[in-house]
């Protein structure tokens, strides 16, 4: 019997011993540029597991004894195949050479299931890489984010020339634009014509608009996730680009070889250079510059550090001389009516961010951001007059900033189950608007400041059996609206108005005016029908406590922002979304169908004709309303060959209904109809063929049903003054829109003893000049109420661009 227990004690250790797992953990770099990547795929051919690279470039696999043979895959990366043999926990740092041929055979040749769903279990994410967004054609041929995210199903925009972007039928407010972290409030240049980032400077790009993690919150909609790069800590180069209107120059390099790391990226727009040839612009400045930065420390093994920036600015001065209008002053001299009119809007963003490996399972990112939003709009009158004392001026300021202080840690217990926690603490601060001037009704306004916390613990769960794999979050928020602050109460039998004021009430510094706290589950499951088939099925929850105030059909930069509060509830949005992911057998074009069902409460709805500017009792103009937005999504990718594209199809309806408890009040009777941005129908080509090894065109189409709008219905006089009546809310839609926009891309063989690589980049934007409505305004002719559609550009737009590496 003793011996019979010590053979199965032996046997017991022995299998034991053969079933001993260990961690592998380490960093996947850019070998020519020490940059971590993100979204690496790390497979192991013995055990069949496979683990993605976190977006800090981290990864941890658990494999059992022995040896293995791991391949390490990434776009545009040559795979590599790795043979260790596993007898310890291990840190090993696997680094890829960039593929040498040419951006066009990269996207051609180098892993070819990019654009697969089928590994993603989150439904309706994209993800777009630099060399992704710089071969669509763009305006001026200026490389744009966000005219790439308007490329993809889902998406959508009010028309040309329009601040931000629509997804799956939420405000432009509802997106959570990041950069390195940091939040951005206004993502567009010159009106929203430009994007404000540089796609030299930018590494990934992720747009979240089905399921979106836990660890992400404060918005609605959507979430967009761009990181910047960390600039080479091998060698000093540069790239850049020349073009009609505007230039760009980015710089990266070593500090310390392989320890620090510096990128600098500006752009600088020079419309303005041009407006003295033409006499009626040669007194007025519209320009735009930006400025990214990013230090790089790679401390040891188990730390690095990264500060970054983003600075970015547009100045619009604008005259206007009445030249006809001279009059004399008392000294006898004539004196010209002139007005100056100066814009600026300015973006501001600090990021701090330790990295930190306590152990081969448990990776933090400790981050600490800033980032501020502010704007600036002033006028001068130096018309003078016959006293002297007629000319006026004023100045009115507004912005919002954010401190946010955000731990989060990821748990990778083994290959196929991860765990990822931590909380966002942000503190809010509002400046809706501060008013200096001489003239009556604009002296020295001031609104005073509003402030507002925000503290969001999060936890999540990521577990792959065989075929079913789950992503279960859950996030709690709690927002509290803070003092000093004078909030009015209202008669509650009466809409509030501004004669309905009953009252008000002043809350003291950091005094808790109302507090929200909501709880905001996550679930994201799929199922493998094969290894080239996949369904998914998600829901989320979000909850969105500041609000863009603004009744315009596109945003200004001069739009307010207001937290959620006494009078203004948060944002509620349940969405339910499901999927269908397909590759053919080569993994040659990759398949997608995604379809959802959203909800929307207490959205901010405006008043028939409603006053925003400079209202201190801004809810006055509001009303709260629900919604709901539906939708069916088909996108197919083509990923081999001389011709490389997408084409997707979007199906959507998107309405909403006022819910005044006064009847008077809710628009169209309180029934539902379409909001600003309800388009049902858009389609989307983007194509891509290799003419030749030095020559390769691009295009982009884009069909569009034409948004809702109000009409004029028509006339009425008081007084001898002419008046307008209107239409239910949205009752008309504009003409549907259309556009082509194609480029062609000239690449000369390099030589091999130079380091300067340049190409030349030239085509035209809406080829074919149609007029697209923007927006419709109405007047009197003769008498007779017509009605016209406005069109922002409605002729071709050539354009071409020099662009360069050393």
């Amino acid at each position: 019997m003793k011996n019979l227990f010590l053979i199965f004690t032996l046997f017991y250790s022995l299998h034991i011993l053969q079933a001993q797992s260990y961690n592998i953990s380490g960093y996947i770099r850019d070998n020519s540029s020490g940059e971590t990547l993100l979204g690496a795929t790390l497979y192991d051919k013995q055990s069949g597991k496979g683990v993605v690279s976190n977006e800090y470039g981290f990864f941890s696999i658990k494999l059992k004894e022995g040896n293995h043979v791991l391949v390490v895959s990434y776009l545009g990366y040559n795979e590599v195949v790795q043979e260790i043999n596993v007898i310890e926990n291990m840190k090993i740092n696997i680094d890829l050479n960039p593929n040498s041929n040419s951006l066009e055979e990269v996207v051609i040749k180098a892993n070819k299931n990019t654009k697969s769903q089928t590994g993603n279990v989150i439904a309706g994410s994209i993800n777009l890489k630099p060399q992704d967004i710089k071969k669509i054609p763009a305006l001026l041929g200026e490389p744009d984010i966000t005219r790439a995210i308007l490329t993809q199903p889902g998406v959508s925009s009010v028309g040309e020339g329009t601040s931000g972007f629509n997804v799956r039928g939420g405000n432009i407010d509802q997106n959570l634009i990041l950069l390195d972290e940091a939040p951005i409030y206004n993502s567009s240049h010159v009106w929203g014509f430009f994007s404000i980032f540089n796609a030299d400077a930018v590494k990934d790009t992720k747009l979240y608009k089905g399921g979106i993690p836990a660890r992400f919150g404060g918005r609605a909609s959507s979430v967009l996730d761009i990181r910047q790069r960390e600039g080479s800590n091998k060698k000093f180069k540069g790239e850049g680009g020349l073009g009609l209107l505007f230039s760009r120059l980015t710089l990266e390099g070593p500090i310390k070889k392989d320890k620090l790391s510096f990128l600098v990226s500006g752009r600088r727009s020079y419309f303005d250079l041009f407006f003295p040839l033409m006499e009626d612009l040669k007194n007025n400045k519209v320009y735009f510059y930006d400025l990214n930065a990013k230090l790089s420390w790679d401390i040891n093994e188990n730390n690095k550090l990264f500060a970054s920036g983003y600075f970015g600015a547009d100045v619009m001065k604008l005259n206007f001389s009445e030249t006809g209008d001279e009059e004399t002053s008392e000294d006898g001299t004539t004196q010209n009516s002139d007005e100056t009119i100066d814009f600026q809007w300015k973006n501001t963003t600090a990021t701090l961010r330790w990295n930190h490996i306590f152990s081969d399972k448990l990776f933090m990112n400790l981050s600490g951001i800033y980032s501020r939003y502010n704007y600036a709009l002033s006028s001068e009158n130096s018309g003078g007059g016959p006293t002297g004392t007629s000319a006026t001026n004023f100045t009115w300021k507004s912005a919002v900033e954010n401190w946010i202080l955000k731990p989060d840690f990821t748990l990778f217990q083994n290959s196929d189950t991860k765990m990822r926690f931590g909380i966002n603490n942000t503190l809010y601060r509002f400046v809706p608007a501060k008013v200096n001037g001489n003239e009556e009704g604009v002296n020295n306004i001031d609104f005073g400041t509003e402030k507002g916390l925000e503290i969001a613990p999060y936890f999540s769960y990521d577990r792959k059996w065989d075929k079913f794999s789950v992503n279960a979050g859950l996030r709690y928020s709690w927002f509290a609206n803070l003092g000093p602050y004078t909030v009015s109460t209202y008669n509650p039998n009466l809409p509030q108005t501004v004669s309905s004021i009953t009252g008000s009430t002043t809350y003291g510094k950091n005094k808790v005016i109302k507090s929200y706290g909501n709880f905001e589950p996550r679930l994201a499951l799929k199922y493998d029908i094969s290894n080239r088939k996949a369904v998914k099925l998600g829901y989320n929850r979000m909850f969105q406590y500041i609000h863009l105030i603004s009744n315009t059909n596109a945003a200004l930069p001069f739009d307010i922002w207001k937290p959620s509060g006494f009078h203004i509830k948060p944002l509620e949005v349940n969405q339910i979304s499901t999927g269908y992911a397909y590759d053919t057998k080569n993994r040659d074009y990759n398949f997608s169908v995604d379809a959802y069902y959203k909800t929307f409460k207490n959205q901010v709805e405006y008043k028939n004709g409603a006053d925003l500017f400079l209202n201190e009792n801004l809810e006055t103009q509001l009303l709260s309303s629900d919604g709901y937005s539906y939708g069916i999504e088909l996108g197919a990718f083509k990923t081999k060959g001389k011709l490389t594209g997408n084409v997707n199809y979007t199906y959507s309806v998107t309405k909403r209904k006022t819910t005044s408890q006064f009847a008077s009040e809710n628009l169209n009777d309180g029934n539902y109809y379409p909001s600003n941005f309800d388009r049902p129908h858009i389609f989307n080509l983007t194509a891509n063929y290799k003419l030749s090894d030095k020559w390769s065109v691009g295009s982009f189409f884009t069909y569009q049903t034409g948004r809702p709008t109000t009409y004029a219905t028509g006339k009425f006089q008081v007084d001898g003054q002419q008046f307008f009546t209107y239409s239910d809310r949205n009752a008309y839609r504009l003409n549907d829109t259309h556009r082509m926009d194609i480029s062609f891309t000239y690449t000369p063989t390099p030589k091999e003893d130079r380091k300067w690589q340049g190409s030349w980049v030239f085509g035209a934007y809406n080829v074919y000049g149609n007029k697209n409505a923007f927006s419709v305004f109405s007047s009197l002719r003769n008498n007779q109420l017509r009605t016209f559609q406005y069109s922002v550009i409605g002729a071709p737009i050539p354009f071409i661009t020099y662009n360069f590496k050393f």
